[in-house]
């Protein structure tokens, strides 16, 4: 099915999945935890595309430090807000992903934490069907 996020929406749940996967405390159904890694597989591309882009723009307004890295001063205020400006454009981009949303079902008595919950509440679907 596809949905129609916005990219800073999807890095907040990648944020959430990575967390949940991680996290060793939380025991959470098998089966879940196997749709969640999908969910995670499948917007991928997109947290790579957005890294991408946002290290291309790093380089563009920054400069290379004494250890090589690019950075963008903060003298560089002119810098900073094009950076600024162009990274939150591509964060509030409309993105469709095709995922199967998460059941009430799945994940209300999953273990989840509320954290978790609200960090996965745009892709759970409001019906139990």
């Amino acid at each position: 099915m596809d949905m129609k996020l916005k990219l800073s929406e999807i890095l907040d749940i990648n944020n959430t999945l990575k967390l949940i996967i991680d996290d060793n405390k939380t025991k959470i159904n098998v089966l879940l935890k196997f749709r969640l890694l999908g969910i995670a597989k499948a917007i991928e591309p997109h947290i790579i595309n957005f890294e991408t882009i946002k290290n291309e723009k790093i380089i563009e307004y920054g400069k290379k430090n004494k250890d090589g890295i690019y950075q963008i001063s903060k003298d560089n205020q002119k810098g900073i807000e094009k950076f600024s400006t162009d990274i939150k454009q591509v964060l509030e981009s409309t993105i469709s992903i095709n995922i199967d949303p998460l059941k009430i079902g799945e994940v209300m008595n999953s273990g989840l934490n509320s954290k978790y919950l609200i960090g996965l509440y745009l892709i759970i679907k409001n019906q139990t069907s």
